[in-house]
């Protein structure tokens, strides 16, 4: 049985002293300090510290520093990646929930702020938007809707995808007074979302255009959200505030 001890580093945190044993056998009192996939730091009882390659240690030893490396390479990763969540969610789209929130249910709290925030961080990761939101829990509304002073209200439908569609009216899709001014007989007559749109589909490509909608690449449905056509969807977005005068 391993009978285990503690060091405290030079951190002041207490380091777990264990038995190490080489592939030939001997063994080695020792805390972890770091390792990666050719070789392990450890910490002997007296304070020195050693670097052991790990081809010199036990299949045991082995598979346990591996562990610890796998482990400390997610927490990197998760690191990093609450660091880049933090700073796509700083703008320059940005959100906050509207007065009240600390009084709306948890469930539907919780799911309003991760459609927000998903859709926020991709906003600013793939577009160019300066724009302040205001998230409403309305559960009356059937399913959602927003304006162009970036008030929007949450229904019964919330996902990343309505949030996106949303946040296309609180940017003037539907709710700029040019909007109007660029649609005849149902179609987008702007240039630069015809040229965005001619990009993707060919040059007979036909933007639709109603008092609040567009499509294709709108965004409207979920059946129309995927990889590509959520990215398409911001680039015609950009395209669509070129033509409203809106950049």
């Amino acid at each position: 049985m391993a009978c285990f001890a503690f060091l405290i580093g030079q951190d002041g945190r207490a380091q777990v002293v264990r038995e190490w044993t080489s592939a030939d056998g001997r063994t080695l009192q020792g805390a972890y300090l770091e390792g990666d996939e050719e070789k392990v730091k450890l910490r002997k009882r007296g304070g020195t510290v050693v670097e052991i390659p790990l081809k010199q240690l036990s299949k045991e030893d082995r598979e346990l520093v591996l562990e610890k490396v796998e482990a400390e390479q997610e927490r990197a990763r998760e690191a990093n990646g609450e660091l880049e969540k933090e700073k796509l969610l700083a703008g320059p789209f940005t959100y906050q929930l509207s007065d009240g929130h600390e009084n709306w249910p948890e469930d539907r709290k919780k799911r309003i702020v991760d459609a927000m925030e998903a859709a926020v961080i991709y906003m600013n990761k793939h577009g160019k938007f300066k724009k302040h939101v205001y998230a409403n829990n309305s559960p009356g509304t059937p399913t959602a809707d927003a304006n162009f002073d970036g008030w929007i209200n949450w229904g019964g439908s919330i996902s990343r995808r309505v949030a996106l569609h949303e946040f296309s009216h609180t940017l003037g899709v539907g709710t700029h007074p040019n909007w109007r001014k660029n649609i005849k007989d149902g179609k987008w007559t702007g240039e630069h979302a015809l040229t965005q749109l001619r990009e993707f589909d060919g040059p007979d490509a036909v933007l639709y255009a109603d008092r609040q909608h567009f499509w294709p690449y709108g965004l409207n449905f979920d059946n129309e959200s995927s990889e590509v056509n959520d990215l398409r969807f911001v680039k015609m977005l950009e395209a669509l505030r070129k033509d409203m005068g809106l950049e």
